[in-house]
């Protein structure tokens, strides 16, 4: 039997904002591991469809559950507060309409048992169509696949990163990672109030992190439902975050020695660039001021041949990416 008094102390962080059918089963699968988190922090985010009242009732007096409300911030605040809240030594960012799969918290301790020193623990994930969602057509949405691909051990995040990279196996997703809470609190790695906060916190968590231990078992099922945040219609909001995303690339990317490094950080912020052009090409309303500017000089400083390609012909771009993408992962195989 594991002595539970020499295993890390684990937060597990759950925002909730307006998802009643769906929370109950999501704390639930963090509740029933077979090995407990710490503690359990729920964040009710506002919401308006009695989420709140159902998690206060459900859980308010469960012994390893926290239950705090807040007005309205989005989800990179809602996590700001729970992380504000937690005692754990590891942090973990789960969201309130998805499903951890069982041997999740035991795997990260055995990982943590092998190696004591690691920064983050990362696994794999799958997805699946909601089944309230199946009568309104939710079968439409393509359902992504969240493998890593290999089961290693890397001396930083920084190597991690590369070799994700290299494999087409980064995924910016924070519910795909448990992290030593130090690192977020030495760095000051806060989430921004936009959406897409994961592309622009991940890079930065990594490039911070020493040891990185990552499996490819499926510890976490994303739920594909109509009116869930990555389903939403798109707009200048999403091209704002991704902006972000692209500066904090930007950052990351002056302050590396390494080659592969700065190419893998300069690949993924074209590639965010990329998805700002496509928003603004589709938007019904054309963007502000401040958002063109960004936009400007974002592309100033990072002009080259596949950005100009982008803004020419983007299914040329997109072909000749995916073709890139497929000839880096066959390699590095």
């Amino acid at each position: 039997m594991t002595d539970t008094h020499t295993l890390p102390s684990l937060s597990v962080i759950i925002p909730v904002y307006n998802v009643k059918a769906y929370v109950e089963e999501a704390v639930d699968s963090i509740l029933h591991q077979s090995a407990p988190a710490t503690e359990v922090i729920i964040v009710n985010d506002g919401s308006t469809d009695g989420s709140g009242d159902l998690v206060e009732r459900r859980y308010g007096q469960h012994p390893r559950v926290t239950v705090v409300h807040t007005a309205n911030g989005g989800l990179g605040e809602a996590r700001n507060v729970g992380t504000r809240a937690a005692r754990g030594e590891f942090i973990y960012y789960f969201d309130s309409d998805d499903v951890a799969v069982e041997g999740l918290i035991a795997t990260f301790q055995r990982a943590w048992q092998q190696q004591p020193d690691l920064d983050i623990f990362a696994f794999s994930a799958d997805s699946f169509h909601d089944p309230q969602g199946a009568a309104v057509g939710e079968s439409r949405h393509k359902l992504m696949s969240y493998r890593r691909g290999l089961t290693q051990t890397f001396a930083s995040g920084e190597e991690a990163f590369n070799a994700f990279f290299r494999r087409g196996a980064f995924i910016p997703n924070a519910w795909l990672y448990v992290f030593r809470r130090r690192v977020q609190a030495e760095h000051q790695l806060w989430f921004l109030p936009i959406i897409h906060e994961d592309e622009e916190f991940t890079p930065r968590l990594f490039f911070r992190a020493g040891k990185v231990v990552v499996s490819d078992t499926v510890f976490f099922r994303r739920r594909v439902r109509a009116g869930s945040i990555m389903q939403s219609g798109r707009g200048e909001k999403n091209a704002i975050g991704y902006l972000r995303a692209c500066e904090a690339l930007e950052q990351l990317q002056s302050g590396c020695r390494r080659r592969d490094s700065r190419a893998a950080l300069r690949a993924r912020l074209i590639e965010n660039l990329v998805l700002v052009m496509t928003l603004r090409k589709r938007a019904t309303a054309p963007f502000s001021a401040q958002t063109e500017a960004d936009l400007a000089n974002l592309m100033r400083r990072h002009r080259c041949p596949e950005l100009l390609l982008a803004r020419r012909n983007l299914l040329g771009w997109r072909l000749m990416n995916f073709a890139r993408k497929r000839l880096r992962k066959r390699r590095f195989a």
